[in-house]
């Protein structure tokens, strides 16, 4: 089974991850001025990322980065960091 066929296996935007759940970030969908920022924030494609909670309505997205460092993003710039999601069901 290739990883394109595996049915626990989603990619959706940081935004959209659920509470207290991990993935991998997989790709930025943005300009040099997004992944500057980030970049420059030590946050790079292939770290892992668990979605620690979210502001209601259009609040901030906090997250936690390899376990290591949490960090609040804008909702914008959250549905821009595009996270391999893996779910964790039976």
């Amino acid at each position: 089974m290739n990883e394109y066929n595996n049915p626990k296996k989603e990619y959706i935007s940081l935004a959209d991850l659920p509470n207290n759940e991990e993935g991998l970030i997989s790709r930025i969908n943005g300009g040099w001025g997004i992944r500057n920022r980030l970049n420059g924030m030590g946050i790079n494609i292939g770290d892992k990322v668990e979605r620690v909670y979210h502001a209601p309505f259009s609040g901030p997205v906090k997250a936690r980065i390899n376990n290591q460092m949490n960090v609040a993003f804008g909702r914008g710039m959250a549905r821009k960091i595009i996270v391999e999601y893996i779910k964790n069901e039976p």
